[in-house]
């Protein structure tokens, strides 16, 4: 017995003296597992589709949307799903998937080489862009990104164009808004609308928020905006007015300002009642979107704003908050005035609008209940993901795999070469398999 074999022998002795049974049955069901996932990391696994993401830690938004929760949709109707960083993208991963999803990834050597072998192999290659990031057409309508430093906006704008040269090299695009539709049929041939949606573990928190929500003081009431990002500025700066006029006329107001969001100098008269939040931690975003009594979501009418989705009504619908919203875009395409919100296509709109909202506290009630129903049925990646599967499955190629009894058959290789290149041709994912010496089936190299 090798020395590796008795110490770990003696680490179960140890345990189960100064630890009992339980104890040492705990430690070893954890060391089993990290040694099963240990070996499942080791070893590729064959799955659906791969999920190639632009964005990390640095954007969490962006890719918790587009790519968790794309995934939670697929998963949930056995398509099976990975993700990689794309800078830790390898062109062996081509092996092991049969479809891949390129979410805001720029074209960089890897990438452009990634997807011209990908289809060469009869894999299908999807662009997935949640705003209009692909032409310095629409981010120059960006305040912020007008406000760069030259050296910093010319790296900006030639991100911008390689995410364009990528989507074109994809040929096929899946979106989040008709408007993002519309406008990237200009770069490519087909574009699908998956809409963006709650993941369950959201749906969870926020249900968990509502129960745990005790009766707060209602003699205040709350308006909140809550920024995504610091290009929003632009967007609180457009209903000042409105906001001044309320917090004058209604002294039991108070604005909540949460995330990445400058104090406009209009606010500072009513700074005792300008409550900030730093930008937190998207699983903290239920319980502080509940702790207000109205949201707010303001939106220039661009191009670009135009594009963006619905997800700050669908937040607040989830925990029973009332949204008013510019009628611009995704709200105007989701949200049903009167009803399941409050859209507004002018100042006058808005002051009336919210001058209601706060001055009505049943007829907040009522919207923010009528939202919620529609958002639980409607807007969550479980009840909303058959769709989206099949579009997918509809664009995958058939996939045929060959069992071989081994390489050393004389003729019996080249004949399943050739008849995997003729599938191949036919647009057929084809795959090969042999038995080494160990007896595990495994993928033959020279396919």
């Amino acid at each position: 017995m090798n020395g590796e074999k008795l110490n770990l022998i003696g680490k179960v002795v140890k345990s189960v003296t100064e630890e009992g049974i339980s104890g040492c049955a705990v430690r070893t069901g954890k060391f089993v597992k990290k040694q099963i996932q240990t070996r499942i990391n080791a070893k590729p696994v064959y799955k659906d589709i791969l999920f190639i993401s632009g964005c990390m830690d640095e954007l969490p938004h962006p890719r918790r949307y587009r790519v968790a929760h794309q995934r939670e949709q697929l998963e949930s109707c056995n398509i099976t799903t990975g993700e990689v960083y794309y800078r830790d993208l390898s062109l062996n991963q081509i092996r092991y998937y049969r479809a891949f999803v390129f979410f805001r990834c720029p074209y960089t050597e890897l990438t452009g080489k990634f997807a011209v072998l990908a289809k060469k192999l009869n894999k299908k290659v999807i662009y997935d862009i949640d705003d209009l990031v692909i032409d310095t057409k629409y981010t120059d309508q960006i305040s912020y990104v007008q406000s760069m430093a030259p050296e910093d906006k010319q790296a900006y704008d030639e991100n911008v164009r390689n995410m364009q040269r990528l989507l074109k090299l994809c040929g096929l695009a899946v979106t989040t808004t008709d408007t993002l539709a519309e406008e990237l049929k200009n770069y490519v041939p087909e574009v699908y609308i998956n809409r963006n949606r709650a993941s369950e573990e959201m749906a969870r928190l926020s249900k968990e928020t509502l129960q745990s929500e005790k009766d707060r003081d209602r003699s205040v009431v709350k308006m909140g905006y809550f920024s995504g990002s610091i290009t929003h500025n632009a967007d609180i700066e457009m209903i000042l007015p409105v906001l001044t006029g309320i917090l004058e006329k209604y002294k039991e107001t108070e604005l909540h300002l949460a995330g990445e969001v400058e104090l406009p100098k209009e606010l500072e008269a009513y700074r005792s009642r300008v409550i900030q939040t730093p930008f937190a931690d998207w699983k903290m975003l239920p319980g502080m979107i509940a702790g207000v009594d109205i949201n707010l979501a303001p939106l220039e009418d661009t191009v670009f704003n135009r594009a963006k989705s619905e997800n700050k009504w669908v937040e607040a619908a989830l925990v029973k908050v009332v949204t008013i919203a510019s009628d611009v875009g995704a709200f105007h395409e989701c949200m049903e005035h009167g009803k399941t919100g409050i859209l507004c296509r002018n100042l006058d709109e808005w002051k009336d609008g919210l001058e209601r909202l706060v001055v009505d506290g049943a007829y907040r009630k009522r919207l923010a209940e009528q939202a919620n129903r529609y958002c639980l049925e409607c807007c969550t990646t479980v009840r909303t993901g058959m769709e989206f599967a099949r579009f997918l499955a509809g664009k995958i190629p058939p996939n045929y795999g060959f069992v071989l009894p081994g390489l050393e058959i004389s003729g019996g290789m080249k004949v399943a070469l050739k008849h995997a290149a003729l599938l191949q041709e036919e647009g057929r994912d084809v795959v090969l398999f042999t038995l080494d010496n160990q007896t595990r089936w495994m993928e033959y190299e020279g396919r």
